[in-house]
């Protein structure tokens, strides 16, 4: 029997040309992205996209293992270094990750802590980026324009012309490691006799459970005395059985502060979100399908932009609801955003608060974000901020309080804005100098979760 055959729908059937019209009416951007999806389709490109997952390649590569003499080499030195009364600390080997930018949160506090002990120690920083090849001849310009009192720093690489490897490096009076990746650089140093652990994230966190979870959660149980970004972080890593100093990031009270004169009621409410698409933790998919909510509640009210990472809003149905400024080119650029928005958004699953929350405080700008319940030592609902389930309708909530209500919006931004005026670098960096030095042992403590380093009393001009 002959099957029914349907009509076969014209090149211009009107449901297509309708979904045509819609993609391009989003710009030439999403237009184009669209066309190349569907060519993807029609190529069954998928067939020739790798079978690794970027997790199960850094367990393959071999970079990231230790022998039982390598392990037993690190018991052995951090034993030696528990059982000193006082360590002498001239020289610090640093095991840097390649970077972009010296100005990166993480990566600028870093220099920041080793500008501090040249400065204020005498002590001389040397720096191994230990997984590009190339990277000494363009780190070394990028640290001294960003800390012009460490542009004589040593810096080396892994691999090219100029390769050193971590036994090459020589012997210095302690070393750093500051991503898990390179703490397996630096257990092939043997030239130190005390070795640290400069943590800013749960960085297993940043993987599905799988081998680079497990990889960097190793990390965590080698026992190296830990230099931790937060107390709520620095929890954590005791957990694992390790001695730990935390300290409070500080912010540049110079470049992030309130606008001179307070922002005026008429217009829109600006609101920032920290969106990045590409960075999971930041839950940039929660931020926009809130964001979309307080767009279509709002409307003209409220002017959505974004930044941190290049994105495109057409890409995702949002050309007419969320400007998204990528990168920006410089801190001062950053700062004079966050000044001239009302509220912030900033999400972060992982057990640290990011350094955004500091940083809208500073400039007057009210903050929303989520629970966590390891962050909690600094965001406080109601008070210095607004925090909400990670739930899309529930931060929209939260947002739309912030649109509606301009005493509770004030309120908030001047009790944060006075609890970040409060903090400064020098007293939380020489915190941990007089901890890895053991001028002060209680600093390096194992278990001190009631611990907030935070002086609200003696605010800083």
């Amino acid at each position: 029997m002959a099957s029914e055959q349907r009509p076969r729908q014209g090149r211009f059937d009107p449901n297509r040309l309708r979904y045509i019209w819609n993609i391009t009416r989003q710009g030439p951007t999403e237009f184009g992205y669209a066309y190349f999806r569907a060519r993807r389709r029609r190529l069954n490109r998928a067939d020739d996209e790798p079978q690794l997952t970027e997790s199960d390649e850094l367990g393959i590569s071999g970079a990231f293992d230790a022998t039982d003499a390598a392990l037993e080499q690190n018991r052995a030195l951090l034993d030696a270094y528990a059982a000193v009364e006082r360590q002498e600390i001239r020289s610090i080997q640093w095991f840097l990750p390649y970077f972009q930018h010296a100005y990166f949160g993480g990566v600028y506090t870093i220099l920041r802590f080793a500008d501090h002990f040249a400065r204020e120690h005498g002590v001389e920083s040397r720096f191994h980026v230990y997984d590009s090849p190339a990277a000494a001849a363009e780190i070394a310009p990028k640290i001294a324009a960003a800390f012009p009192g460490l542009a004589n720093a040593t810096v080396t690489s892994a691999g090219g012309a100029g390769h050193v490897a971590p036994e090459q490096l020589p012997p210095a009076d302690a070393a750093i490691a500051t991503l898990w990746t390179s703490v397996y650089a630096m257990l092939r140093y043997r030239g130190a006799p005390a070795r640290f652990y400069f943590i800013q994230d749960f960085e297993p966190e940043f993987y599905a459970a799988g081998s680079a979870y497990a990889l960097a959660e190793e990390t965590y149980r080698l026992g190296l005395p830990g230099i931790v970004n937060t107390p709520g972080l620095a929890e954590v890593y005791r957990a694992y059985g390790n001695p730990a100093v935390d300290f409070v990031p500080a912010v540049d009270l110079h470049r992030y502060h309130p606008p001179a004169t307070p922002r005026g009621g008429e217009g829109p409410v600006k609101i920032f979100f920290y969106g990045r698409p590409k960075t999971e933790r930041n839950a940039f998919g929660l931020g926009i399908a809130a964001l979309s909510k307080v767009k279509q509640r709002y409307g003209d009210r409220v002017d959505i932009v974004c930044a941190g990472e290049v994105w495109n809003p057409g890409a995702y149905g949002l050309a007419d609801r969320i400007r998204s400024l990528g990168r920006l080119g410089s801190l001062d650029e950053v700062a004079d955003l966050y000044r001239s928005c009302d509220v912030g958004l900033v999400l972060m699953m992982t057990k640290h608060p990011s350094y955004q929350p500091f940083e809208f405080m500073a400039c007057g700008t009210a903050t929303v974000s989520n629970q966590n319940p390891h962050t909690r030592w600094f965001l406080r609902d109601e008070e210095n901020c607004l925090l909400s389930p990670a739930l899309p309708t529930q931060i929209a909530e939260r947002i739309g309080r912030l649109v509606e209500d301009r005493a509770l919006r004030d309120r908030i931004a001047t009790t944060a804005s006075a609890e970040i005026e409060a903090l400064s670098w020098e007293p939380q960096i020489e915190r941990v100098w007089r901890a890895i030095t053991k001028q002060d042992p209680d600093a390096m403590a194992r278990n001190d979760a009631d611990h907030v380093p935070i002086d609200l009393e003696t605010p800083r001009r």
